[in-house]
Order: structure tokens, then sequence, then C-alpha cells
């Protein structure tokens, strides 16, 4: 059911300067309870119904007062290629719906009376349909209510009763059958499945059910009759025939041997799975086909068949197949009991290198076994690492899987978080997974521009705005995103009167350069991001309440690096990577320095990492960068002095002296340390790291089952 076949097109509609008095004078005139709000160009901008008009009465506001100091703004609409119920599932009790087309202009008003109709045509057309179903089927039809009388009958059941439609419905069917078995039965409030009885000579087997509503009450029992009087002689014929030849089928095709059968001709009739799996001919081509035809096409090297019918008695050869196997065939001939011929040939192969070829395959496997989980391991780590976006822990992992599955959906998305946690890099991965992909991504710091400079970036401005303006002219940011993202980072320093016309440019889709008077209009999804909080700057008047509503549509919380710690090892990890092969080194880190860095509580979170961990790798001389080449500040922080020594265990520092370069060698340390102590805790203490990295990073190489983490 559309919007558009069932909404009243072209609705009475107010323009936001005209009075309640007005409102109130069209809704008595054409009784209705409420009107649209409409600029000059038609496009929707409120709805004001009569409970406005009643609180502007009882607060004894002037007639003259305009309606859009009144008006409901915060509107749902239907489009009106949208189907009916995909908008008034729970707006039903707004009364109307105003039908909108894409660029916001109203062209239609949807009411309860419309829905109301709408669902009357659909229930009469459903109803009609399942008249014809019912009327159509093959298998007789009986309804009754709770009292035994007739609802519905159809034409089949009319052929097995002997009724007529127009005789039964509504009488009692104790006035209609009067064999008691079948009375019985229809009458019967319990259900009943597959019964079998004799009626007017025919054999009948009837399903009864309760007819339950939506509800759970019951209301009557329908019956639904089917004539198997043919079906069960049938049946008891073929009964045998089938038994037989299932117990033959799956015999043979349990067989791990191949085997054939064919008629005194050495017409193939049947072979299993075993055998095409072994030859790699289907099924489809070979039944019918002449064994001598495999032969010469070189998939077999002799015919068994003939053999067997020409000697008359079991005959064993050895065949070579096509792609090299060699099979041990035996032909074995069936004999008719009463011509005494052979009338059919069956044939036993038994593949002789299939045995070698599973222990090749299987040692192969196991060598390659450990070779794929590493694999595994890390393309799976790939999917996390997006252009620059390390997520280790549940947290991260999830925020990234909403950003993907958000990004297809073009709606406003405001990023939250404290400065350096990666905002940016978020806001970018949104882009490059929406349909916005191939259009621009225009990127500005609101904080690091002046207002006055801020303005003219947005908006752009025409020639001769101001003093120092290029004569040309300049197309702003906003009209530079046009079909693509802009995100405006640290939106929260933007002016009041920038806040504004950003505002304008969001609801009208068009943006107007400074000193010009030309709407341009502009399509872009507006990614914001911010370090403060916003809702305390609206609390304070610092901020618009209705800008910020427009653009929290999603709101997305990264963490700060200090409260996912699980990120932390594997982001040092990856900016290592980065820079040693940015600047053509090979640097590691000891372990004692991880556990530094591991304690200090990373203020300036993901940006201040990366830059500590290029800095240190620029500056370290030796390979290996240690605890006395951090920087002073993480040093300081309390805690962060190695806890090996309190840990009571007898390792030295020589044993976790630098952190593995590769993944195996990790693997090979964990493994070490691991079957040293058995115990995930006191590895994680000998490494100075949390028990859960050293459970995470155990079950990932294979080293402990999931449930064994102690």
């Amino acid at each position: 059911m559309w919007v558009r076949d069932y909404m009243t097109p072209n609705p009475i509609v107010l323009y936001k300067e005209e009075t309640i008095s007005r409102a109130a004078s069209l809704m008595v005139e054409y009784r209705i309870d409420g009107l649209p709000v409409v600029d000059r160009a038609h496009k929707l901008i409120g709805l004001i119904t009569k409970s406005h008009v009643f609180r502007a009465t009882k607060n004894h506001l002037p007639e003259e007062t305009p309606v859009e100091q009144l008006m409901q703004t915060r509107l749902v609409t239907l489009y009106e290629d949208q189907q009916i119920y995909e908008g008034w599932d729970e707006e039903l009790d707004a009364g109307r719906l105003p039908v909108i087309d894409r660029v916001g202009t109203l062209i239609g008003i949807l009411t309860r009376t419309d829905i109301l109709r709408a669902f009357e045509h659909q229930t009469r057309r459903t109803i009609s349909q399942l008249d014809a179903i019912l009327q159509s089927t093959y298998h007789g039809i009986v309804a009754v209510d709770l009292s035994g009388r007739v609802l519905s009958i159809n034409q089949a059941a009319e052929r097995l009763l002997g009724f007529r439609q127009k005789d039964v419905v509504r009488k009692s069917l104790a006035e209609l059958v009067s064999d008691q078995t079948l009375l019985s039965l229809l009458l019967s409030l319990e259900k009943k499945e597959m019964m079998r009885l004799n009626y007017g000579g025919r054999r009948l087997l009837i399903n009864h059910t309760p007819i339950v509503t939506d509800e759970g009450r019951k209301i009557g029992m329908a019956s639904v009759m089917q004539d198997i009087t043919e079906l069960e002689g049938i049946s008891a014929e073929l009964t045998a025939v089938q038994k037989l030849n299932r117990e033959l089928d799956t015999i043979i095709e349990s067989s791990h041997d191949g085997i054939v059968v064919t008629d005194q001709r050495g017409v193939i009739r049947h072979f299993n799975q075993a055998f095409s799996r072994m030859t790699g001919v289907l099924a489809e081509d070979a039944i019918g086909m002449q064994e001598e035809e495999l032969e010469r096409r070189g998939i077999i090297s002799q015919t068994v068949s003939s053999m067997v019918v020409e000697q008359r008695r079991r005959v064993s050869v050895i065949q070579n197949l096509a792609n090299g196997s060699v099979l041990l065939t035996t032909g074995t001939p069936i004999f008719d009991d009463q011509s005494g011929e052979i009338s059919q040939v069956v044939m036993n192969c038994r593949d002789l290198s299939q045995l070698n070829q599973v222990q090749a395959e299987l040692a192969e496997a196991k060598q390659l076994s450990e070779r794929y989980h590493s694999e595994l391991e890390v393309l799976r780590a790939q999917q996390m690492e997006i252009e620059g976006i390390v997520a280790e822990s549940e947290e991260m992992r999830n925020i990234i899987q909403m950003c993907i599955r958000i990004a297809q959906v073009d709606t406003s998305i405001l990023i939250l978080g404290e400065s350096g946690v990666g905002k940016g890099v978020l806001a970018k991965l949104i882009h490059q997974r929406s349909t916005r992909e191939r259009g621009p991504f225009i990127s500005i710091n609101c904080g690091a521009i002046p207002g006055n400079l801020l303005e003219s970036e947005l908006f752009g401005y025409a020639p001769g705005a101001f003093t120092g303006a290029q004569q040309k002219g300049k197309p702003g940011l906003i009209e530079l995103a046009d079909g693509g993202t802009l995100f405006l980072d640290e939106i929260g320093d933007l002016s009041l009167d920038l806040q504004v016309k950003l505002l304008t440019v969001l609801q009208e889709k068009s943006v107007i350069r400074i000193g010009d008077v030309k709407e341009r209009m502009v399509d872009f999804r507006l990614v914001a991001a911010t370090n403060v909080n916003l809702l305390e700057k609206v609390r304070a008047g610092r901020f618009r309440e209705d800008l910020y509503y427009r653009i929290n549509v999603v709101p997305i919380e990264i963490p700060p690096l200090r409260r996912r710690p699980d990120d932390l090892f594997p982001m040092i990890h990856y900016f290592l990577s980065k820079f040693n092969e940015k600047h053509r080194l090979d640097k590691r880190m000891s372990y004692e320095a991880l556990e530094v860095m591991q304690a200090y509580p990373w203020p300036g979170n993901v940006r201040e990492l990366e830059n500590i961990i290029e800095r240190l790798i620029v500056t370290t001389i030796g390979p290996i960068i240690e605890v006395k080449q951090l920087p002073k500040a993480m040093l300081d922080v309390p805690g962060h002095v190695s806890r090996i020594k309190d840990s009571g265990m007898r390792d030295t520092k020589e044993e976790v002296r630098k952190r593995p370069a590769t993944r195996d060698e990790e693997r090979e340390e964990l493994l070490r340390l691991y079957e040293q102590y058995r115990s995930t805790r006191k590895v994680a203490q000998v490494l100075g790291v949390h028990q859960s990295t050293i459970a995470r990073r155990l079950k990932k190489y294979g080293i402990i089952q999931k449930n064994d983490a102690h």
C-alpha cells in the first residue's frame, strides 16, 4: 500500500506568518483537526493542531498571534513512495502525517481515514484471494463454529460429502451428516491429525485443527479432507518395492568401494558416488552408456562386464584410470532364475592408490595447519587495522563495527572524545564506508582558525565581499563538500553567529556566500567532533540547543587510551612497524619499557603515543629502546617500576630483555614462559602486563584452549 495511492493531495496549508484565528477558521470550515505550515517555497516547516489553538485560547493569546509561535516543528513525515506501514506503526496517535517529496516540499496529508480506507481495500482484496485459493484447492475444507454450524465449505468438500454450499452454510452439521464417526470427528473441539475413515465408499484422510484468533481465543474448527482411495491402493503395491530400493541404494551408496551395475549388454544402469569420485564421471553422463565407451575415452583401461559375460563367472582385473589411480575391479554375474542367462553384472572397484594419497594429504594438512592458523590471525587483525585504526579491545571493536553499519545511513554523526583519540581517523572511516565514498572528504578544525576567517572558509565569499578578497570570489568548504562528507572537528568552538548560519545550511540544504544573495544547493553528510561537553555548553548558553540536536543524531564516544589498555600494545606494535618502515630502521622495545608505558596515563591519547614512538625510533641509538630512553614525564609516573622482583619469581631481566620482533618470536617466548609457570597470571606478572592480555595471546597462538585461561 503506497502512500501516494491513499494520501490527500494538495492539502490546505498555512504560512508561518498567518494567525491562529485563521488556523481556527480553516479547521472549522473544513472540519479538520490539523494544518501543515509551509514557507513560501511550499516546504514543510511545522504542523498546528486543534490542541495548539485550544491552548492558545486558554492562555489568552491574541488572535493575531502567528502560528509559527505555536506550531510543532519536530515532525514525522512520509514520502509518497513509502509503504503506509513504514511511517504509521508508532505514529497513529498523531492523527495525520505530512507527505513530502525528496526536497522537503509538501505534497499531501495522510490521515487516519486514509489509513482505514487503505486497510479496508487490502482486507477485501485479501479475503477475495483467500476465497479463490480455498475454492481452487484439491483438498476438501470444512469450517464450523463452536456450536457446530458450518462457516465455510469449498467445492472439493462438496464433492466428497455430497453437499451443496448454498444448502449448508450456517446450518448445523448434525442436520447434514448421518455418519456418526465422521460427524463426531468434524464436531470435535480437539485437534486430530491424520485420521483415516471410510465415507460414501471413499477412503478419507482428515486433519482437524482449531481456528484460533490472534489473541489465542478458539472460535471454531477446520477440517481438511483428502481422498486417498487410489493412493492407498498404489501405496500398498509400491511399499515392498520402495523398501527394497531404499535398502539397495543405501548399501550401494554407503560403500567406500566403487560399485557399477550393467546389464548383459554392458550398458551402465547404476553406479555409486564412490565410483564417480574415482573416475570423475558424473551419474547423469554415464547412465545408459556402454562400459566400452569409458574404455574408448581412456577413462578406464579395459572392459570388465564383457569379460564376465563371455566367461560366465566372476572376474578380477587391475584397471588403470586416466587420472593415474589404480583399481582392483571384480565383476560378478547375476543369473536370471528362469532363463539361466546373465541379466546383470555387478562390479566392485577398490582404489589401491587411495590409501597412500590420503596419508600424503594428511601429512600435508598437518604441515599447513599451523601456517593457516597464523595467516587467519593476521587477516583477523588486518580487519581491525583500517586506515591506522588498531582495535584489540572489545569496546573499540564494537565502535568500529557500529561506524561501519551507520556509515551506510546518510545521517549526521557526532564523535565525542578527548583530544588525540582519533576522531578524525574515525570520521574518514565513516566516509570511506558510506555511499559518498567517491565524493570529497572535507575536514576543518573549527578551533584552529580565528572566527573572522572561519566564516569565509566555511561559507566562501563573493567577488569584492571584503578588503583582500579574491576578485573571482571563493567557494567555501561547505560547497566543496557537495556530494561528500564535511568533517567539522572541535565544533564546540564555533561562535554563536556561525552556529546559526550552519544550522540554516543544514535545514535548507543551501549556502549563501559572504557578500552574495544567491543560494547554492549543497548535499553533504555532516560528521562533527568535539572534546568538550556540548550539553553543558548548551545549558550555559554558549551552544545552540537546536544545532546540538541537529548534529547529535548518532553520537559515538571514543574512550581515551587509558581506559582501553588492551589496545596499547597492538598500537605500539603498529607504530613501531610504521615508523621503522618510514625511517628504514629496525628498532624494538624492551619489556621493561613496555611496562613503564603501560603504567603511563597517556593524557594525549593515541596522538601522544604516535609522536613518542616516532621520537624514540629516530633518537635511540641502539636496536632496543630501553627504559632510560623514555620521556621523563613517563618515568615520573608512580608504579612504573618493574614488578618482576616483587612477584617472587626467579626470572631475571635477561629472560624478558626485549620485545619479540615477529609473531613467531612472540609465540615462542610466550610458549616458553607458559610451559615454565603453567599459569597465565604468573606469565602476566613476569611480563608486567594484564592477565587478560596474556590469555588472549595464548589463545590466539593456539597454546591454550578457549576455556583453559587461569
